[in-house]
């Protein structure tokens, strides 16, 4: 019994595709699965950005990570990636959902044409995505698909705090978002009986590159996160590393926050 419970987090054997693998977030998902001894497909538009992290990265982790050039919006070129995958791998057994395709646009200067792309960026690439993979997990009859969501999927924005950045939060960000929750129950419970878990992961704040540069931003954030400080993309490493394993062989449909504490308020 002692040494199944040290294994509940292996992921030996185990074959994971992440898209924005290579990103700001998706560096360290990829990492962290990679470490616990996933064999990680990094997904990304980059190849120099893609090559220079698994190349950098490699020398450290015991299981090498790969990385396949791919505009994940374009369903066929997706495709292509994942056959090329499954060429030499017997099965894939997580997908993480991840990359997020940027706009900032105001809700005065949306267009249809702009918010029907908003919405292709991030919600229905998360869509395509696990249509392209679930036949492979349907037929193995397992699989883990982790959508990253966002705290703004479930929470109204406080556009106020994104004063000092001279912007607001774009209404697609959180409408995208929020669907992503929906999709992830919806396919828990039509996927359960095949074994396939579908789960999500809500980050809180977790800005890139807003520090001396911000102060005032910076300032009313840490103010406001319960644990003082804003989200370091290594604290997302352990809950997607959680929900690849067996250690949550009974968790589907489920919504993991982390947010330093925000949502509690």
């Amino acid at each position: 019994m002692e040494n199944s419970y040290k294994n509940l987090f292996s992921l030996d054997g185990k074959v994971a595709v992440v898209t924005g693998g290579a990103g700001y977030l998706g560096s360290s998902i990829s990492k962290g699965l990679a470490t616990f001894g996933a064999k990680v497909f990094v997904v990304g538009r980059t190849e120099k950005k893609l090559k220079e992290f698994v190349e950098n990265n490699n020398q450290m982790l015991e299981q090498k990570m790969e990385y396949y050039v791919c505009d994940i919006t374009n369903e066929e070129d997706f495709e292509n990636i994942i056959n090329k995958i499954t060429k030499y791998n017997k099965s894939i057994d997580i997908l993480v959902n991840n990359a997020y395709g940027k706009q900032n646009e105001k809700f005065e200067e949306l267009t249809k044409e702009l918010w029907n792309k908003a919405l292709e960026n991030t919600l229905t690439h998360y869509f395509t995505c696990i249509k392209t993979i679930s036949p492979i997990m349907l037929k193995q009859n397992k699989g883990s698909i982790i959508n990253i969501a966002s705290l703004y999927a479930f929470l109204g924005t406080d556009q106020r705090i994104f004063k000092p950045l001279g912007r607001k939060s774009p209404i697609h960000y959180s409408v995208s978002k929020g669907g992503i929750l929906q999709m992830t129950r919806y396919l828990a419970m039509l996927w359960a009986e095949k074994n396939i878990r579908v789960n999500s992961i809500s980050p809180g704040h977790f800005p890139p590159k807003r520090g001396p540069e911000k102060p005032d931003y910076m300032k009313e954030l840490n103010y406001r996160i319960p644990l003082g400080r804003i989200g370091k993309p290594e604290d997302l490493a352990g809950s997607v590393v959680l929900l690849s394993s067996d250690a949550s062989s009974y968790m589907t449909g489920q919504n993991i926050v982390v947010d330093g504490g925000w949502s509690v308020w």
